[in-house]
């Protein structure tokens, strides 16, 4: 994956206390090539693997979760929540961290 390394490297900021944003292609802002280019790898990585389904939180891997839904024959992306919402099933996986 070294266009992600080369990525991170043109355009990732190193803010004070060593911590990398990438909101400029991760978060805030979506490359959609790049989030293609890493679900493309990810399939490739677990070709004969049997994916189901995509579990991601909430915040800020929606985005990259359903472009790899896509590589994985387009398998459902379940996405953890903070809360529960108001329209939500009792039906639901629930723990505290």
């Amino acid at each position: 994956m070294n266009f992600l390394e080369e990525k991170i490297l043109r355009d990732g900021v190193i803010k004070e206390g060593n911590i990398l944003k990438v909101d400029s292609f991760l978060n805030h802002q979506i490359d959609v090539q790049l989030m293609d280019d890493l679900a493309q790898e990810w399939a490739r990585l677990y070709k004969g693997t049997p994916v189901t389904k995509i579990l991601t939180i909430e915040s800020s891997g929606i985005g990259i979760a359903c472009v790899a839904a896509l590589s994985f024959d387009n398998v459902p992306v379940i996405f953890a929540r903070k809360s529960q919402g108001m329209n939500m099933d009792t039906n639901v996986y629930s723990v505290k961290v």
